[in-house]
């Protein structure tokens, strides 16, 4: 790649970066599935690419984005996450719930992957835990988990999640909304007897003045260094960090040398921010523009991944892939709002809603749910689901290891997901009893 070409990929990633925004914009009913503009814009790129009309070049270099960028992106997900006593013992109960869910979707999804995979052998290997990841991170996960397969030479598990994530988006907000209009009308909602409508501008369009936020504080003056470039700096040495060191490890440990590039970020985000937290140094990073880089870099690897897509794979295991939502989500709506009901000491139609939202489609969905039973922001729910993501979020270090547990078999992948699945239960179960 030349400096040439690489000014020309980011010129068309532009111009479909826009194209998928319009679209989105002027298309509501695409607003109401939550369907990012990315994932759009990588959809437009497709059908006018070599695969469908053939009116546009989709360079190689796309295909390899996402494995690439993806690591950058894991950086976001756990530098600057400080965990505290305090968050730690608050809405356990709602973190036993969801992570009970999880393990259920990484346990049922392997063996039904795997029952799957023996009526249609083409499927790729281990892509029955994509549905957690899928479900549970949306694209960007789903993104890394087959960024890991690839490295073990299994290719066809991107496919198969950027689909998934796409399915998981249209359930959270079809199934979610007809959960909440029963769950109004049956009064199990504590702040609206009626689904109200969301203003417009929570769907799309422009922000009024009011709602903006600011994206990041600068830390520096201008003088020294360029805000964005310092945070960029930030994020590009925790990944140096970490695969420096897991790449000398590597040499004395197979295990180790065997991890997939995707922790390298995950590994080195959390050692660096340890270290600026001792050295007192913490005071030059912003959160907020970080998460807004790693914001930036996601939206490319969604629209990569899926501009990249093969047809002919998705067209062939369109219907297990399609069996697979169904079974997956069918149980996921039970269990969540099952274990919410008798877990939760209040509000536990609303914790319901958030956790289900963001169990099937992303933490934006789970918002919009929770908006729709909620519309004053009167309830704790989306607190919650922010203190669990928090605790909760070495779980994403799973995204790496699965794919290299299930080079191996099933079975070791399917146990951890069962043994999550019953233990975060019996741990809800504990909760509930103590609320009573």
């Amino acid at each position: 790649m030349t400096v040439s070409s690489l000014m020309q990929d980011l010129l068309l990633l532009s111009v479909f970066m826009i194209a998928g925004f319009a679209v989105r914009e002027v298309c509501k009913p695409i607003q109401k599935l939550f369907l990012p503009s990315s994932l759009i814009g990588g959809v437009l790129l497709l059908a006018l690419g070599q695969q469908g009309l053939d009116l546009v070049t989709v360079p190689d270099s796309f295909s390899s984005i996402p494995g690439v960028l993806i690591n950058l992106v894991m950086v976001g997900l756990i530098f600057g996450v400080t965990f505290t006593k305090e968050k730690v013992k608050s809405y356990l109960d709602y973190s036993f719930v969801t992570m009970s869910c999880y393990g259920m979707q990484m346990g049922v999804g392997v063996v039904l992957g795997a029952l799957l995979k023996k009526i249609w052998p083409g499927l790729p290997i281990g892509w029955g835990v994509m549905g957690v990841f899928s479900f549970h991170g949306g694209h960007g996960t789903a993104a890394a988990a087959g960024a890991a397969f690839e490295k073990y030479g299994i290719d066809g598990n991107m496919t198969v999640g950027m689909v998934l994530s796409t399915l998981g988006l249209i359930v959270a907000m079809v199934v979610g909304m007809i959960i909440v209009n029963i769950g109004v009308r049956k009064g199990w909602g504590k702040y609206v007897k009626e689904v109200n409508k969301q203003p417009a501008w929570f769907y799309g369009g422009a922000l009024p003045e009011d709602k903006r936020k600011a994206a990041g504080s600068t830390v520096t003056s201008a003088i020294s260094i360029n805000h964005l470039a310092l945070q960029f700096g930030w994020m590009g040495l925790a990944l140096f960090i970490g695969k420096s060191i897991l790449t000398w490890l590597g040499q004395y440990s197979s295990i180790i040398d065997s991890l997939p590039g995707v922790l390298y970020g995950v590994f080195g985000g959390a050692l660096l921010w340890a270290v600026l937290k001792a050295l007192k140094l913490e005071k030059f990073v912003d959160m907020k523009t970080i998460k807004q880089i790693s914001g930036l870099l996601l939206e490319i690897v969604v629209l990569t991944a899926v501009a990249t897509m093969d047809l002919e794979f998705v067209s062939t295991y369109i219907v297990p892939v399609l069996i697979y939502t169904v079974i997956i989500c069918s149980l996921t709506v039970p269990m969540i709002f099952g274990l919410s009901k008798k877990s939760f000491k209040d509000e536990w139609f609303e914790k319901a809603c958030m956790s289900f939202g963001a169990a099937t489609g992303n933490t934006s969905t789970g918002l919009a749910l929770l908006r729709a039973v909620d519309p004053d922001s009167q309830s704790d729910a989306g607190d919650i689901h922010g203190v669990y993501s928090t605790i909760m979020s070495w779980k994403d270090i799973f995204v790496g290891l699965t794919p290299m547990w299930l080079m191996q078999g099933n079975a070791l992948t399917a146990g951890i997901g069962f043994a999550m699945m019953f233990g975060f239960m019996g741990l809800a179960y504990l909760i509930s009893r103590s609320n009573k």
